[in-house]
């Protein structure tokens, strides 16, 4: 060639290339060097998938770079990119006309620089669309062959780059991705409960790229975020759910693996949480029996005595004046006994097992009591606190019992990832609470609740009934 020499020009550009790893940089370097060597005076590229945009140009003339570039700005009226989103550009081109400067000189008010054509080569191979290389000379309105021959070597040259800048992105987005589910993992790993798992999740999970997600596991469900249209779901068969996460932005195969590995670390966490929970159980349950054996062999025992001794007195007394008080003390020692032996049952009960509607529901029609019952999100809440609530639940059946002179008592729970309420009332005969010292059984009540962290509320009225409002937060 005359002007220049080919394979010069071109190891030159091979060095431009290969000294970046950045898009924008590269492409405004290779650019510059480009015009440098060769004839031509002024050139810009475009890349994008949906949209075209300018990255790179030089040597623009003022007519171009007016308005901070704005003549650069869309596709729809430009023959090279149109062209080129058509899939109309196979190998570098003249362009007959440039619409942008035709417009620039039909206007006569910016300087164009003598511009008015440009050769056009795509960046592109067989997989991949980046954009185009456009370069113009002034007073030029077509190029010869060597010149596209030149312009499409290195356009291959600039698509190999862009090829390779791709690749190392890719990976690098791979190891941040990485980085971030190791970070998640070491979290997930340190999780002891429900609470620390939506902390967690929270925290570490929801981000930029996921704006939300939803665990549904045996009919009760988890929302932690937003919900986007951009949904990814995994089923979880072993824990018989599912993991649902809600996208900014459609996924890559480097983050489908990325939330593959990641409902992964959920799963195991969620099923180190239920194994931890039935070995919970377990040790409750040996407790309990050990227990309810120590009451039958000591304190049953003794109550058992005791009540012998006053039936024995009773049938042996021949004064008048201790015929009341014996009779008083065979009553208490009788229901003491009747006590203890209830609750070495309920030590030795299948409360776990069984659940605390169905233990509450024997319990109460042992009394003739009814329960109407209002539940939502029994699941949600930890054996321990279900024990708890039982007991509360239990005292305030017997107080009814007792006191309420009433056959029905209205139960409503409501358990959610946030909280426990817990509402206890009865229509019965009520109490003035100005009045009344509050009982062994209503203080007990109280002081269950604190030790969970919660507030409890009694209110009551001579004539109408007595209302129990309990709140657990979620961190207890």
């Amino acid at each position: 060639m005359e002007d220049y020499n080919k394979i010069f020009t071109l190891k030159t550009i091979a060095e431009v290339l290969n000294r970046s790893y950045e898009r924008k940089p590269m492409l405004q370097s290779v650019l510059e060097s480009f015009l440098d060597i060769t004839h031509f005076e002024a050139g810009w590229i475009f890349l994008g998938q949906q949209e075209m945009k300018l990255v790179a140009d030089a040597g623009l003339p003022e007519a171009l770079k007016v308005n901070h570039k704005q003549p650069m700005c869309g596709s729809e009226s430009c023959y090279c990119l149109s062209s080129f989103e058509k899939n109309h550009l196979d190998g570098a081109i003249s362009i007959l006309t440039c619409k942008r400067l035709e417009k620039a000189n039909a206007e006569g008010i910016y300087d164009t620089n003598g511009f008015s054509h440009h050769a056009t080569a795509p960046l592109q191979d067989e997989r991949h669309k980046y954009g185009v290389l456009n370069v113009t000379a002034p007073n030029r309105e077509t190029f010869n062959p060597d010149e596209l021959d030149l312009l499409q070597s290195i356009a291959k040259q600039i698509t190999h780059a862009l090829k390779r800048i791709e690749l190392f992105e890719a990976e690098e987005k791979r190891v941040k991705l990485y980085e971030k589910l190791n970070n998640i993992a070491s979290s997930l790993r340190e999780v002891i409960s429900y609470h620390e798992l939506h902390q967690v999740i929270t925290n570490n999970v929801i981000n930029d790229l996921i704006l939300g997600c939803t665990i549904n596991i045996n009919d009760f469900t988890y929302d932690f975020g937003e919900k986007t249209p951009q949904a990814y779901s995994i089923s979880m068969p072993e824990l018989d759910g599912e993991l649902e996460f809600f996208m900014s932005k459609k996924i890559d195969e480097r983050e489908s693996e990325f939330i593959r590995l990641l409902t992964q670390n959920i799963k195991l966490t969620i099923k180190t949480l239920q194994l931890k929970e039935h070995e919970r159980k377990i040790i409750q349950l040996q407790e309990r029996g050990a227990l309810a054996q120590d009451l039958h062999d000591t304190v049953n025992q003794l109550l058992y005595s005791i009540n012998a001794t006053t039936s024995a007195l009773k049938s042996m007394n021949q004064e008048q004046a201790l015929v009341e008080p014996i009779e008083h003390l065979q009553q208490i020692s009788k229901q003491a006994l009747k006590e203890m032996r209830q609750l070495i049952e309920d030590k030795q009960s299948n409360l776990i097992n069984e659940g605390v509607i169905s233990s509450l529901n024997d319990y109460a029609s042992q009394l003739g009591i009814k329960i109407l019952w209002n539940v939502e999100g029994l699941n949600y809440i930890q054996t321990y606190i279900q024990e708890n609530l039982y007991k509360v639940c239990r005292e305030a059946i017997h107080n009814v019992h007792k006191h309420a002179k009433v056959a029905e008592i209205h139960i409503t729970l409501n358990a959610t990832i946030k909280g426990i309420e817990l509402t206890i009332f009865d229509s019965g005969c009520g109490f003035n609470m100005n009045n009344v010292h509050t009982s062994y059984g209503l203080k007990g009540i109280k002081e269950r609740i604190y030790l969970l962290g919660g507030t409890c509320h009694i209110t009551s009225q001579p004539s109408k009934g007595t209302k129990i409002n309990i709140t657990i937060p979620l961190q207890s």
